[in-house]
């Protein structure tokens, strides 16, 4: 094997090492073919941290493609994509080799075809217009105002489950159901122990056994003594008021800001650069 096509053969796997596509070989690796430079893209942002590869915009489709096609150079091309609920375009760069033409992926520019699920703000909005707190022309206004947000991009944080939308997300839902901790321990607290379950099972036998004696005395005797079965389960009447406490709680603005501070975060474009085009 020749010397350069050894210095070739390392080149290539350190490149797969790095990440994103790897640059190619022609003619049985007598040349190597890497992506153009391209620029970052102004104002985009890191989609994750502080890693350049995969960027976020808040301009759309159009905007960044006329943006690129303003500074290709030779042998760049842009063609569409779609996949995955997304379509876009992404930047090569091709050359001709002899017989072969090689091509290797710059940048690729996708905006998202498929909203996820409603954003749960609308369905908290739409239980206080159920509640007659606010008019459902209200609700409708903000999700033709907000909609857009289920078709965003989010940037994420090192280390969190969840993108921004996501923590937006969970900041409201405490403020707005504040017992939901209590809610839960009352529930538990409400479930009936196999002890007590046993003693109920005995008690509906006795009671059985007296109503075919004709003993309707001895059955409203024993259900007297048995109080334990007559008042309702440990903490059940405090779930009960927390529950409509929290019915009853006008939530509209914590929901609204809620859907303002999430398009503020949103994003409308991704970007993802291959390690070559966004070589230092």
């Amino acid at each position: 094997m020749k010397i350069r096509n050894l210095a070739a053969a390392a080149a290539l796997c350190l490149a797969g090492l790095a990440g994103g596509p790897a640059p190619l070989l022609a003619d049985g690796g007598e040349e190597m073919l890497f992506a153009h430079p391209m620029p970052l893209y102004p104002g985009s942002v890191a989609a994750s941290g502080t890693a350049k590869l995969a960027r976020l915009s808040k301009d759309d489709l159009a905007a960044v493609k006329k943006y690129f096609e303003a500074r290709l150079k030779p042998g760049d091309r842009v063609k569409p994509f779609s996949g995955d609920g997304e379509a876009g375009f992404e930047v090569t760069y091709t050359k001709k080799v002899g017989s072969r033409e090689l091509t290797v992926l710059e940048v690729r520019v996708a905006a998202r075809t498929e909203k996820r699920p409603p954003h749960q703000a609308f369905g908290e909005l739409f239980s206080q217009v159920s509640a007659g707190r606010h008019k459902e022309a209200e609700l409708k206004a903000l999700e033709k105002e907000y909609g857009e947000i289920d078709s965003a991009y989010f940037r994420r944080s090192p280390g969190q489950d969840g993108d921004e939308a996501a923590a937006l997300l969970a900041s409201a839902h405490k403020q707005a159901h504040p017992d939901g901790d209590k809610l839960k321990a009352a529930g538990r607290k409400n479930k009936v122990s196999e002890e007590d379950k046993a003693e109920a099972k005995e008690l509906k036998r006795k009671m059985k056994e007296l109503k075919a004696q004709g003993d309707f005395a001895g059955m409203m005797a024993l259900a007297q003594g048995s109080k334990k079965f007559q008042a309702p389960p440990a903490n059940q009447a405090e779930a009960a008021r927390l529950a409509a406490q929290d019915r009853n709680r006008d939530t509209w603005d914590i929901w609204l800001n809620c859907l303002k501070a999430t398009k503020a975060a949103a994003y409308r474009t991704r970007l993802e650069y291959s390690s070559e085009a966004l070589k230092e």
